[in-house]
């Protein structure tokens, strides 16, 4: 007797989106989970300490508080242990941080 197949929940899909980096050289940071949920989102992230304002399209929240993005201006990752963040629209972040 032949079954039918079944399902497979979102959130199985969700896991296999977070690891699938980890298995190619390309990319080895691992999952950003605001971003795999938005599917296109950007941020811009304040560090508390300078300042300084970066936008990203690649975002990581750690366990342990801290934030990890990268540069899309030099494809840097950078880890901020206290920051602001929040969504902006994609013209926003064409235009690039404030100077």
């Amino acid at each position: 007797m032949m079954s039918t197949p079944r399902r497979v929940p979102a959130r199985l899909l969700t896991v296999l989106l977070c690891i699938a980096p980890l298995f190619t050289a390309a990319n080895l940071s691992g999952c950003s989970m605001p971003h795999v949920m938005g599917m296109g989102s950007y941020y811009a992230v304040t560090d508390d300490a300078t300042g300084k304002v970066y936008y990203t399209d690649k975002l990581s929240r750690e366990a342990r508080g801290s934030v990890e993005f990268r540069d899309p201006a030099t494809g840097a990752w950078t880890s901020l242990q206290s920051a602001q963040v929040r969504e902006i629209s994609a013209a926003e972040f064409r235009a690039g941080p404030p100077r």
